[in-house]
């Protein structure tokens, strides 16, 4: 690794879980908060709050990626796409199962979804080119 590539590393890591620390805080305040808010349009930006730091760490991921070399891109790409059929799939086989009488999963269960089949796509393409 470049130390360019280490320095990219790092501050990806520092903005990423502070963004993530961020949101975290912003989940338990909200789940706490949103019943005791009354007019609709307060708890829709209550509710809306912990997106922004999603955001800011997923523009994080986007500049890190954006800075690896091209076999380290390749990689990533093979993890989204990994996660995107894998989301797919389990979605799709757990909404036949709904239809069979399983109980219905709220849709805020497809991010953390994701997130864990990135994670399994990662480490798949990462021996896949060791």
């Amino acid at each position: 690794m470049t130390a360019e590539h280490l320095a990219a590393k790092r501050r990806y890591m520092i903005r990423f879980l502070g963004a993530m620390l961020v949101y975290s805080v912003l989940i338990m305040i909200t789940g706490r908060t949103i019943r005791h808010v009354d007019p609709t349009w307060a708890k829709v930006l209550l509710a809306l709050l912990p997106i922004i730091p999603i955001g800011v760490a997923l523009s994080e991921l986007l500049r890190f990626v954006a800075s690896l070399d091209e076999l380290q891109r390749r990689v990533q790409f093979e993890a989204v796409a990994t996660a995107g059929v894998l989301t797919c799939m389990l979605s799709f086989a757990w909404g036949m199962l709904e239809m069979a009488g399983l109980p219905k999963l709220p849709i805020v269960l497809v991010m953390p979804l994701f997130s864990a089949a990135y994670g399994f796509g990662v480490w798949r393409a990462t021996r896949k080119y060791q």
